[in-house]
């Protein structure tokens, strides 16, 4: 504890000497401090603890070192809670200072008249971070945003965005929506959050749209499954096209594709469990390639026979 224990050095301690003793005879002189001690008496006090609760050297004892602990303790508490306070006023300073840059990078392509990041901002901000607006990594912004429409960013919004993925600046988040991007997988909890966020996000809040408009849809589709692609969404895709009768998608058809590819990872509709409680469109779609694989598998009979006569 180096200088902790200086407070415990008493002065009865020091042996005094005579002064009708000489230095040649000093050595000779008894000890009365160490002949009256025994050997547990000269233990450490750490030791003397260790040995047994029973014998605690009391407070004033010789080599007794508690009021040094209990000095260092409070010592090392005070420390300990300034530090703290003082990690607390970084920490705030960093938080402000983050924020700070965060709101002038919003208001770097903020509209003129709103207070709001609208289509022109969000081009130039995908200008700069060198991104289509059609692009995958700017549905992770809107998602991180938790943005509630399509082309704007309320500066809630993108503050909140900012925070998520710890960018305060165009590089910053150009790296940070690249690392996510990277990092999804359909299969994972992260990825279905995406998803779920997707259907409402393309939705038109301004007139109260709860359903997705089958156009919309696609898209969407196509956008958040543009780096892993499940072996079945083209023919669905297909499907959805050549169907005028399908003007719509709800939520909870949205929702069950997810499962639906899953179900059918390798694209084999074999697997396809009609008596589950799938949306009735998914039946639709599983009937409609099977009409095309038996139309298909008859035009290639026909095919056959005619090649045989000719």
């Amino acid at each position: 504890m180096g200088n902790c224990f200086s407070c415990l050095r008493s002065k009865s301690n020091t042996r005094p000497v005579a002064h009708s003793i000489d230095n040649e005879n000093l050595d000779n002189v008894p000890d009365k401090r160490v002949d009256g001690l025994d050997s547990n008496d000269l233990n450490s006090p750490v030791m003397a603890m260790s040995n047994g609760g029973n014998n605690t050297p009391a407070i004033g004892s010789v080599g007794s070192d508690n009021c040094g602990s209990l000095r260092s303790s409070f010592t090392c508490n005070r420390l300990t809670s300034t530090l703290n306070k003082t990690n607390i006023k970084l920490n705030n300073f960093a938080t402000k200072s983050f924020q700070t840059r965060v709101q002038k990078l919003f208001d770097v392509y903020k509209d003129a008249v709103e207070d709001l990041i609208l289509i022109d901002g969000i081009e130039k901000l995908c200008s700069d971070l060198q991104m289509s607006p059609e692009e995958f990594r700017i549905l992770i912004l809107a998602w991180k945003c938790d943005a509630h429409q399509m082309c704007r960013f309320t500066r809630a919004e993108f503050l909140n965005g900012c925070h998520a993925l710890q960018a305060d600046s165009v590089s910053l988040m150009k790296t940070r929506l690249s690392d996510v991007a990277n990092d999804l997988n359909y299969k994972t909890e992260e990825f279905k959050s995406l998803y779920r966020f997707t259907f409402k996000f393309g939705l038109d809040n301004a007139v109260g749209q709860r359903i997705l408009p089958v156009d919309t849809a696609i898209i969407l589709w196509k956008l958040i499954f543009n780096i892993r692609e499940p072996e079945i969404l083209q023919r669905w895709l297909n499907f959805l096209e050549s169907q005028d009768n399908i003007r719509g998608i709800p939520k909870d058809t949205w929702n069950m594709f997810l499962n639906f590819a899953e179900s059918v990872s390798n694209g084999d509709l074999s697997n396809y469990d009609d008596t589950e409680a799938w949306p009735s469109v998914f039946d639709d779609f599983v009937e409609y390639e099977n009409d095309q694989a038996n139309q298909n598998i008859s035009e290639k009979g026909i095919g056959k026979k005619h090649g045989n006569v000719l």
